[in-house]
């Protein structure tokens, strides 16, 4: 009796549904991928805030400094901070280019096994 139902013709209902199964999939694919890419836009956004602001800091501090070895001192602070942001700019790039290709690769997949990172 298995073998019976495994050789009958899928009903047009059927063939429905799987193709509405397979183009949800899809479609969630694709919004997650959207979903990456709009968070990593806001993300480099506040990034570039971030460092305006640090930036402006750097020179009030520098206009208020009243020796050379004070300049130095705010300047290799500056630089420390710079380092430190560099990191985790190098860091965030990492994740968000694996979020990216996790996501490309499920909408390359027809949205088959997609999983959320």
């Amino acid at each position: 009796m298995a073998q019976a139902e495994r050789n009958r013709p899928a009903s047009a209902n059927e063939f429905f549904q799987i193709g509405a199964n397979r183009f949800e999939s899809l479609m969630e694919a694709h919004k997650g991928l959207l979903d990456t890419f709009e968070r990593a836009q806001r993300d480099r956004l506040a990034r570039a805030m971030e460092e305006t602001r640090l930036a402006s800091e750097f020179a009030a501090k520098v206009a208020g400094a009243r020796s050379i070895p004070e300049v130095m001192a705010i300047y290799q602070e500056w630089m420390t901070r710079c380092a430190q942001m560099f990191d985790e700019d190098g860091r965030k790039f990492l994740d968000d280019s694996q979020k990216v290709a996790n996501a490309a690769l499920s909408l390359l997949s027809n949205g088959q096994g997609t999983g959320s990172t």
